[in-house]
Order: C-alpha cells, then sequence, then structure tokens
C-alpha cells in the first residue's frame, strides 16, 4: 500500500512538474489604449489562446506603451524581455527597408489592395527577410488609412504644410513625404504624441480616425484634414529565438488563434475608424474640419508621383517587382 501510495505521488509530482515546464508566458506590448483596434484585437487573442491552449499558454498585456514605445520594444522582444508585439510597419522598417512600401502616399487605393500585398508573395517576402533579422513576423493587422492634423491652419494642398513641424513614426519615406512638401518631420514616439501636440513642440501629425479619436488628440488640435493620403498597419511579431524554443503544436495553437484574432481585427479596424470619425465630429467643438474633394486629390497624388523614385529607391527591386503584380 505504501509503495502504490508514493509511487502515486511521485507520478502527480511528474505530471505537475511536466505541465509547469511547458506552460508559456508571453508578454505582450503595444502602444495603442485597450479601446483601439489593435488593443481589442490583442485581448480577443489572449483569450483564445489561453482557451486553445488549455492554459499552457498565459498571455499578460501591457498597452498604451507602459513598458515600451514601438522602437525600443523590437531590442525587448529579440531580448527575451517580452515575447510579442505589434509595431507600425514603419518601425520595423528599421530592420527591413522594404516595410515602408505600405508608407508610400496614395500608393494603395484600398484596404482590399493591402490585403492582398500582407497575403501574397510580397508578405512573404517580408516575413523572410525579418526572419533573417531574427524577428518572427506571425501576422499582418490593419489600423487604416491616415490623415492629417495641425495647430497652424487649414491643409488643404500640400505646400500648406511648408514651415510646420509633425511628428513621423521615423522612416525614410514618411520623413520624405512631410520635407517634399516643405515641412519638417520629428521621429517621435506615440506614447507621448498629445502631449507634444498640446505644449507646441511639434505643429501637427498624421493618423487613422481611431488613434486620434481614443488619444484625444482633437482635444489639441484645431484641424483636421480628411486626406487618406498613406496607410497604417502593424506586424505582429515574436523573436526567431523565442519561437524556436516552443514545440510544433504550441506554434500551431498560436498561429491558428492569430489567424482568427487577425479577421476579427480587419473587421475592427474598418468599424472603429467609422465610429470614430463620428465621434470626432460630435465631440470636437474647436475642430475644423477640411475634405479633399477630387479635384484637389488628384493634386496631391501628382505631388508626390513626381517623387515616384526617390519613394521607390528605398524599396528593394524584389518588392516593386511583386507590387507590379497586384
Amino acid at each position: 500500500m505504501y509503495v502504490k501510495k508514493l509511487f502515486i505521488i511521485i507520478l502527480l509530482t511528474f505530471t505537475i512538474t511536466s505541465f509547469a515546464e511547458t506552460k508559456i508566458v508571453i508578454k505582450f506590448s503595444h502602444v495603442v489604449s485597450e479601446n483601439s483596434p489593435k488593443g481589442k484585437a490583442v485581448l480577443y487573442f489572449k483569450n483564445l489562446v489561453e482557451k486553445k491552449s488549455d492554459g499552457r499558454i498565459s498571455v499578460q498585456i501591457f498597452p498604451r506603451g507602459v513598458l515600451f514605445d514601438d522602437i525600443t520594444v523590437v531590442e525587448a522582444l529579440k531580448n527575451d524581455i517580452v515575447q510579442m508585439a505589434a509595431p507600425s510597419f514603419s518601425k520595423l522598417s528599421f530592420y527591413v527597408k522594404d516595410f515602408q512600401l505600405f508608407d508610400i502616399p496614395f500608393l494603395f487605393k484600398n484596404i482590399y489592395s493591402i490585403h492582398r500585398a500582407y497575403s501574397g508573395n510580397i508578405g512573404e517576402i517580408l516575413k523572410r527577410n525579418s526572419e533573417g533579422n531574427g524577428i518572427k513576423v506571425l501576422a499582418f493587422w490593419d489600423n487604416g488609412f491616415k490623415h492629417i492634423t495641425n495647430n497652424s491652419k487649414v491643409i488643404k494642398l500640400p505646400n500648406d504644410m511648408k514651415g510646420l513641424k509633425f511628428r513621423t513614426m521615423g522612416s525614410d519615406i514618411l520623413n520624405y513625404q512631410f520635407s517634399l512638401a516643405g515641412a519638417k518631420p520629428y521621429t517621435k514616439s506615440f506614447s507621448n504624441l498629445k502631449s507634444l501636440l498640446e505644449e507646441g513642440v511639434i505643429d501637427g501629425q498624421e493618423n487613422t480616425f481611431s488613434n486620434i479619436y481614443y488619444q484625444k488628440m482633437y482635444e489639441v488640435q484645431r484641424y483636421l484634414t480628411v486626406s487618406k493620403h498613406g496607410y497604417l498597419g502593424y506586424a505582429v511579431i515574436t523573436s526567431m529565438k523565442f519561437w524556436n524554443s516552443i514545440d510544433k503544436e504550441l506554434q500551431d495553437i498560436i498561429l491558428e488563434a492569430l489567424e482568427i484574432s487577425t479577421h476579427y481585427e480587419y473587421k475592427l479596424a474598418i468599424e472603429d475608424n467609422e465610429r470614430s470619425f463620428e465621434m470626432i465630429k460630435l465631440e470636437a467643438k474647436d475642430l475644423e474640419i477640411h475634405y479633399i474633394d477630387d479635384k484637389n486629390r488628384a493634386l496631391w497624388v501628382k505631388f508626390y508621383k513626381r517623387y515616384h523614385e526617390k519613394f521607390t529607391n528605398v524599396i528593394s527591386q524584389e518588392i516593386l517587382k511583386e507590387l507590379d503584380n497586384l
């Protein structure tokens, strides 16, 4: 009886120890609000992956840049301080320049052409080149098309930005975009953007309706130009080191949960940007909104098309060739 009891104790101890050894804790860092499309999708992923893994995977979420901004998080991830993040493409361009493709103004006509790029050879090239830098791209997420806000004047045409200071996310192409119009680009973190606008350190910025709304930027900006000039997307990433440290079964669970979460995020991004714009119009008493009509949009497109070669010089021929096939 004693021997049998001892055997059961040893067996239970081994089982508990084995379970503890296989439990994975993922610290997921991002810079936006929990109520934003990305924030909601991260929570959705957390609940899904924990359920699918029967608790073997635990996800801890750190929103609003409480741990790292989108620039420093990649190195933190590579050093296993956090295990997942969803930085903007512009931040990943410091490692893989081809992510700047999505920063080229007026390149993509709609969200569906962007999704074709994600799911086709362009997405595969970006994933492959990221792995060479120790980064594993697990999914591509949307935020949406960007618009321009500032505190100085109505922006009707690109040259209206001349002399103004604009916050950028730091890619070469985004800096070109503003400097070509005579503006002064400054790379600043997203987490303290509102205070920089409020204090007058910078005059304006570009962002999606959802980010403008959830960060309450309309409270410290006087003008909004509905320009839809550029795109803001995110890559859900981990490190190759962390990814290779977990077994195939858990990898498949994470990928399956991310695939479902990605479709959810796409839907959220569209709905949330539409709703956010309506809320901005409702709540922003002192914000002047300017809509670019078809005639002036053609002038914006023509202005930036003159510099198309300057933009595409940053992008590899491999990616540009695939772009022609979209």
